[in-house]
């Protein structure tokens, strides 16, 4: 299990903030999932770490046991001998002798669990203490993102209205054309018009006088005939 909870906290640890908040939905919430793995991960770690430690509390128990035996006997042997019952002192002596026998594989024991039991309690207080540090690193990047929303949508509003006021602009722009337009047009038919109503004016004025030439022709010949008087 430690083997498996450090890695899961190295991962933590090590992990690229900014690709993965690049491709989270919520980045906010990726960083309070990201605390609370860490968090899960220091409880495993605890239950392993309490267990190395109790295993190494069982071996030092078991050197003091046999310390205490190996103590025992010894006294049990010298009584035995100063009551003359030197029978009794050899039995004493070789139940002393079996615990010190016994007693530098059990404190080897313990050296290797004890080793063990420092280092996952090192480890342990280590990790612990990391853990502000990463709950301190996911608050910033939390208000880094907040300020990046904020500022996008400030951005998105100032792009909206710029394309309002653009919108407005172009719309204006079509009615002033328009507009332009209407007034040329008026001003063409304004000016036909007004060109009808002068050739009609001089037509009226002036249009018969083709037929009085005619007329007047007509005289001149008929004098050069002598026809006036018959007609």
């Amino acid at each position: 299990m430690g083997l498996d909870v450090f890695g899961r906290i190295k991962d933590i640890v090590s992990a690229n903030i900014d690709e993965l908040l690049s491709k989270a939905e919520d980045p906010e919430k990726m960083a309070d999932q990201m605390v609370r793995k860490y968090e899960d991960a220091i409880k495993d770690l605890l239950g392993s770490t309490a267990s190395v430690m109790a295993s190494a509390r069982e071996a030092k128990a078991k050197v003091d046991a046999c310390d205490a035996e190996i103590k025992k006997y010894g006294t049990y042997a010298e009584r035995a001998l100063r009551d003359g019952n030197e029978e009794k002192a050899r039995q004493a002596i070789t139940l002393k002798q079996e615990q010190e026998d016994l007693r530098p594989t059990l404190m080897q024991s313990y050296v290797t669990v004890k080793v063990q039991a420092d280092k996952a309690e090192e480890d342990y207080r280590k990790l612990t203490a990391g853990l502000e540090k990463t709950k301190a690193r996911a608050e910033a990047m939390k208000n880094t993102v907040r300020t990046a929303r904020v500022k996008n949508q400030a951005g998105e509003v100032q792009m909206k209205s710029a394309g309002t006021a653009a919108g407005l602009m172009s719309q204006f722009d079509r009615m002033e054309e328009k507009a332009n337009r209407l007034l040329h047009e008026a001003e063409a038919k304004e000016e036909l018009t007004g060109r009808g109503s002068t050739a009609a004016e001089l037509d009226a004025l002036y249009g018969d006088q083709s037929k009085s030439r005619v007329d007047e022709e007509l005289e001149a010949m008929k004098k050069a005939l002598n026809l006036t008087d018959e007609l």
